[in-house]
């Protein structure tokens, strides 16, 4: 099996940033993998064996051909569990080749393409069990008389990258030529503007109630993360205010949708902090809030 370094990926989540106090998604934990030490061989070696350093992309098989001996022999030779067990920086022992201590090269050498004088191994078969994915991939050649030159691993082809359209975005609304909002349902406010610690209004409707859009704007956000709202709209609109509608028994609309003044974009209900249905009403002038019912037509 061919060493490979390992790889860390770490993806954050984003945070939405409606009425500045949306929740935020936990980050996704950073994983990181650590490549191992070279393994320590038990033992120490033979004092007249020829030894070699494993390189990123060699595998027992290559090495065997290299040195023209068998697979098996180099296994039994560092007593290895198996042949996929090796890992970039391991010393080897090459059996049997002895003669290589004179003339010992770099570990890191490549294979020359000269034929090395030595004697052909009697016999050499290969390992006995079946490779892993990895060395499936590669063509098995059967063992020449004569070592072949180190092959030189193809470069992976390059991948062009994917066209991107271009996709306009939504116009934005412009107003509805009204002065003031409309009131998004009608019923009895039951918390004014400073009962609710200037937020906005709750205004008691039976449960089910369409909710209306006070006016055109832009859909910016529809959850349910922020704290005590239950089920909220944000709606931007072009005037600079956002309205927001809380406690909804349902959601109507999506992110970037665009709304008309008047069109439903939910059920009143009961979700969040509340024990009986209303809908929770805020006016915001940018990021500040301010009462709604005087911007509110008759």
């Amino acid at each position: 099996m061919q060493a490979q370094p390992a790889l860390a990926s770490a993806a954050p989540m984003p945070s939405p940033a409606a009425l500045g106090s949306l929740p935020t998604n936990n980050s996704v934990p950073a994983l990181a993998a650590v490549a191992p030490a070279a393994p320590t061989l038990p033992g120490a070696a033979p004092a007249n064996a020829f030894t070699h350093t494993i390189a990123s992309g060699e595998s027992l098989y290559t090495i065997a051909r290299r040195y023209e001996v068998t697979t098996q022999a180099i296994v039994q030779a560092n007593n290895l569990s198996s042949p996929d067990k090796i890992v970039v920086g391991q010393k080897v022992i090459i059996p049997g080749r002895a003669d290589l201590l004179a003339t010992k090269a770099p570990t890191t050498q490549v294979a020359s393409a000269t034929p090395m004088a030595a004697p052909a191994p009697a016999q050499q078969t290969l390992p006995q069990a079946a490779p892993n994915a990895l060395q499936a991939a590669a063509p098995v050649v059967a063992p020449a008389a004569t070592p072949a030159p180190a092959a030189t691993p193809a470069a992976a082809p390059v991948q062009a990258a994917p066209t991107q359209v271009a996709t306009a975005p939504a116009a934005e609304p412009a107003m509805s030529g009204s002065d003031k909002f409309r009131w998004p349902v009608s019923g009895r406010v039951m918390v004014d503007f400073a009962s609710s610690k200037g937020t906005g209004i709750n205004i008691e409707v039976p449960e089910g109630s369409a909710v209306k859009a006070a006016e055109n704007g832009t859909v910016i956000y529809v959850g349910s993360g922020v704290e005590g709202y239950g089920n909220l709209i944000l709606i931007r609109h072009p005037n600079g205010y956002v309205s927001a509608y809380a406690h909804l028994q349902s959601m109507n609309v999506a992110k970037g949708a665009v709304v008309g003044r008047g069109d439903t974009i939910g059920a009143a209900g009961m979700t969040g902090s509340v024990t009986k249905p209303q809908l929770h009403f805020e006016l915001r002038k940018g990021a500040t809030p301010v009462d709604p019912v005087p911007l509110l037509a008759g």
